[in-house]
């Protein structure tokens, strides 16, 4: 492909400001802000890209997707990767030829959050939204995902290359009354919201039920979720669709990160620690409510049984004026992890945390007993009402009942 390096752009959808360049020569990978961004003095990755250094070079041990955590965050993961190769594929570049700049360069400005890549001197071509049924585009998406097509067009590329994750997924614009969809990648049309769909798989066509089940349990435990809802396509399978939260209203863009990008984490391994995401809330936010917030997940994914809880699923938001907080919680549903481990563990025990361990954590984030006490007994009463949402959403017993007998453990916890 050969894009040696690649302009990064802060869009916030009002305007668009030049954070700096990105160029690989070799094997090395180097990033420089640009002057106007460092006289701004907006922090996008704090811990590992600051830009109280000017010039960083990336250091081969603590890289994440052959680049910068910050703009690893930009790029596809899983479903994302598969279709965009697919379509690298078939412009006949090898896969072996395609690098991280390559890839931005790609997504252009379709990337999630506010950064955007632009190739110096080059221009972008954008695509119009174009109509697209959510039934076509779930049985395109997962023919696609299970081999039976061997290309994607440009449209299909675009609309489901920016998200990360296995199961299929595509950014779409609703209308404000839920009854027309368009492509979601670049700018609606007036009236349309930006949101996520991740189709249901055909091994398991309540997948989209389930985690909306739990989007449901942890918004009553008081966790903060996205406006999320159920899509039927014309078989009767229906979809999770969430709102896009780096969206926030017609097309404004919001900065976000991941625990993975602003650490260096890699999220293909169990790297993390609650005990340093609550560290990461507080140096982050300096703020109380938004620690009490990343304890209250790390609750609720212990007693919910959520141990997909790897370093991308761990995100947060800045706003224009570089003040941060936590996203609203993702990716929330039943999943028993690696070998039956958390990917982030409760002060070092992934496979079968207790409440002393869910306790310490809270320690770390200066949350004293009492309160940590309250906010767990929140979750665990809205996770005991998993088997009455499981009925009302037509689940099969045979799919809900063994989830139901884990969670029954969890619930069980006294110690």
């Amino acid at each position: 492909m050969g894009y040696h390096e690649i302009e990064v752009a802060y869009d916030n959808g009002n305007e668009i400001s030049l954070v700096g360049m990105l160029a690989t020569s070799g094997s090395v990978t180097i990033f420089e802000y640009a002057n106007d961004w460092i006289k701004r003095g907006i922090e996008l990755s704090p811990f590992e890209l600051s830009i109280e250094k000017r010039r960083h070079q990336l250091d081969l041990r603590r890289m994440v997707a052959s680049t910068f955590g910050l703009f690893a965050d930009s790029l596809p993961d899983g479903w994302g990767t598969l279709i965009m190769d697919r379509w690298f594929t078939k412009q006949g570049v090898s896969k072996k030829d395609i690098t991280p700049i390559d890839r931005l360069a790609f997504l252009g400005n379709h990337a999630m959050g506010a950064l955007c890549y632009r190739p110096p001197l080059q221009k972008v071509n954008r695509l119009a939204a174009e109509a697209v049924s959510v039934g076509e585009v779930a049985r395109e998406a997962y023919e696609l995902y299970q081999g039976r097509i061997e290309d994607a067009g440009r449209l299909l590329a675009q609309i489901g290359g920016s998200p990360g994750g296995a199961r299929p997924k595509a950014l779409i614009g609703i209308s404000r009354d839920r009854s027309s969809f368009v492509s979601g990648t670049g700018s609606l049309p007036e009236g349309f919201e930006h949101w996520l769909v991740k189709f249901s798989g055909a091994g398991n066509q309540y997948d989209g039920v389930l985690e909306f089940i739990y989007y449901r349990m942890a918004d009553a435990a008081g966790v903060i979720v996205p406006d999320h809802m159920l899509i039927a396509d014309d078989s009767g399978v229906q979809h999770i669709a969430t709102r896009r939260f780096d969206r926030p209203s017609g097309n404004r863009r919001c900065h976000i990160a991941t625990a993975s990008g602003l650490l260096h984490a890699d999220h293909m391994a169990p790297t993390l620690d609650y005990e340093e995401l609550m560290k990461v809330a507080w140096r982050l936010t300096n703020s109380a409510t938004q620690v009490e917030e990343q304890f209250r997940r790390a609750a609720f994914n212990m007693f919910a049984v959520n141990r997909d809880d790897h370093s991308k699923n761990h995100g947060y938001m800045m706003s224009d004026e570089g003040v941060w907080r936590l996203s609203p919680a993702y990716d929330l549903t039943f999943s028993t992890g690696p070998n039956g481990e958390h990917w982030t563990s409760y002060k070092g025990e992934g496979k079968e945390p207790r409440m002393a361990n869910l306790l310490e954590v809270a320690g770390v984030g200066s949350i004293s007993e009492k309160s940590a006490c309250v906010i767990i007994d929140q979750v665990k009463t809205s996770v005991a009402s998993f088997m009455r949402l499981a009925k009302a959403g037509g689940v099969p017993d045979k799919i809900s009942a063994p989830i139901a007998k884990q969670l029954d453990c969890m619930l069980g916890l006294t110690a």
